[in-house]
């Protein structure tokens, strides 16, 4: 039931903001840029030579979804072809169950075509370069990247918070299609997710989608999953013709897939009693204090500070999409050496850390306005002409390893799920994706297992833990004492 609710609700949804995007005047004030939203749906990422390209369909003649089970492929409309009128939900449900069914009257797929979006993307460009050659593939492809988005129905059971983590991550790595914005999945045991092709839209857009994706869930109740017009199930499985070069292909991503996860490992750390609240309370910004936290279980663990980015959103203006806040500053590595300091006194230490997050809090300022300096610099790289001397700054071994991100860290906050993530951008490296909520802290960390420095998520994941019950030890003793 879960599955063909959360189709409902991100047509619902999808509707809502074509209209947006059609009237310009209803989104004035908007505190985001609603360019991100066209590229969520009925568009997709297409492999190639020597980069990717991204192709847009119309949502009004496209007005279907894929959905993945059991590595097979169906094409599911959500909108009656005769009437244009939306299905109801039973009527969705009725189609979605029906190519459950239909998936497992079969073995499970012996040539996923799905797990070929996993792999590299040159190597993804020539199989599916070969893939089109024939006219029925390419068919079914154009079908796959002109629909609404993809739903996947899952067969596994992930229980904990890292399993989940794994399943929003990469999944089983066939039951996907990595290259469309909109992904949704939905296990056996209604654990459902969200995962997001990221090259033509950042994460905040995507989480207001699926905010409201669950509080309309949180409103259904079993009685709409009856289909009261009995309607026919409205799908069509797509057909792909394997060839014994594609064959290969795939067997040879589904080992690629699975030495690559296989290199990876996670720690989900949360931390309850102390959130955005608490962090307000001490009238310190979340953003920065979590930002801190990092800096000091990074250096607890491995006594030094190393680059860190922080993702700040410029949305503000038109087509606007990120710029870089440079989370280690003078003020931050006074901070930790203070904090570290068994001399410092207790004032001393949160007068260090004020100071390091007041620091932070305007440089996100300065990079959300445009005013970085990462951007900037990239565009002056990619303005060099062929054979033109590349200017010193840019052949400095520090400017090469400030842009080395061995902490690779965003915030998305939400009240309606319980985490997100991501791989790190560097092979010693974490990716740490954090949240904070009105009462907990949540950090997905991310690392290989057999990176260069030896990191491991468990070991920082205890270092955690163990700098923020020191800062709110501290920070609460210092409110006691200014009651005295």
């Amino acid at each position: 039931m879960k599955s063909a609710a959360l189709s409902h609700r991100v047509i619902n949804f999808m509707s809502k903001i074509e209209h947006e995007t059609l009237e310009p005047e209803l989104i004035k004030g908007s505190p985001f840029c609603m360019e991100s939203f066209k590229w969520m749906f009925n568009n997709c990422r297409v492999p190639g030579r020597p980069s990717d390209t991204t192709i847009k369909f119309s949502p009004q003649k496209n007005r279907f979804m894929i959905v993945i089970s059991n590595g097979y492929f169906y094409k599911v409309y959500h909108h009656d072809l005769n009437t244009g009128e939306r299905f109801s939900l039973g009527q969705l449900y009725a189609s979605i169950s029906a190519v459950h069914n239909n998936s497992h009257q079969k073995p499970r797929c012996s040539n996923p075509i799905g797990i070929l979006t996993a792999s590299n993307r040159d190597v993804w460009a020539t199989n599916y370069k070969h893939l089109c050659d024939n006219p029925l593939n390419k068919i079914s492809l154009e079908q796959i990247q002109s629909a609404s988005f993809v739903l996947c129905l899952d067969d596994n059971f992930p229980t904990t918070i890292a399993e989940k983590s794994v399943d929003c991550w990469y999944g089983n790595g066939y039951n996907r299609w990595f290259d469309k914005p909109v992904q949704l999945f939905v296990a056996k045991n209604a654990s459902s997710g969200f995962l997001g092709e990221h090259s033509r839209m950042d994460g905040t857009p995507t989480l207001r989608m699926n905010d409201w994706i669950i509080k309309q869930i949180s409103k259904m109740s079993v009685t709409e999953f009856h289909d009261e017009k009995k309607t026919a199930p409205q799908y069509t499985e797509l057909v792909f013709e394997v060839d014994p070069f594609i064959q290969s292909q795939i067997q040879k991503e589904k080992k690629a897939f699975k030495q690559v996860t296989e290199s990876l490992s996670i720690n989900v750390w949360q931390f309850h009693g102390f959130g955005k609240e608490e962090i307000k309370a001490y009238e310190m910004s979340p953003d920065a204090f979590v930002q801190m936290l990092i800096q000091l279980a990074y250096y607890k663990y491995t006594g030094t500070v190393r680059p860190t980015y922080e993702s700040a959103s410029t949305r503000m203006y038109f087509k606007g999409r990120t710029e870089t806040c440079r989370s280690v500053s003078e003020e931050s590595l006074q901070f930790v050496r203070d904090w570290e300091n068994t001399s410092k006194s207790g004032a001393e230490k949160i007068a260090s850390l004020r100071s390091a997050i007041n620091s932070h809090v305007r440089y996100v300022k300065v990079a959300s306005k445009g005013l970085g300096i990462d951007r900037h610099l990239l565009g002056l790289t990619k303005m060099l002409r062929d054979g033109e001397k590349i200017p010193d700054i840019f052949k400095n071994p520090m400017y090469t390893y400030s842009q080395h991100w061995f902490l690779s860290t965003s915030q998305l906050s939400s009240n309606e799920f319980n985490g997100y993530g991501w791989s790190p951008v560097v092979p010693e490296g974490f990716g740490l994706a954090y949240m904070i909520n009105p009462h907990w802290l949540h950090v997905n960390i991310t690392a290989f297992k057999n990176n260069p420095l030896g990191l491991n998520p468990d070991y920082m994941a205890f270092y955690l833990t163990e700098s923020i019950q020191e800062l709110k030890e501290i920070l609460s003793k210092s409110v006691i004492r200014a009651k005295i």
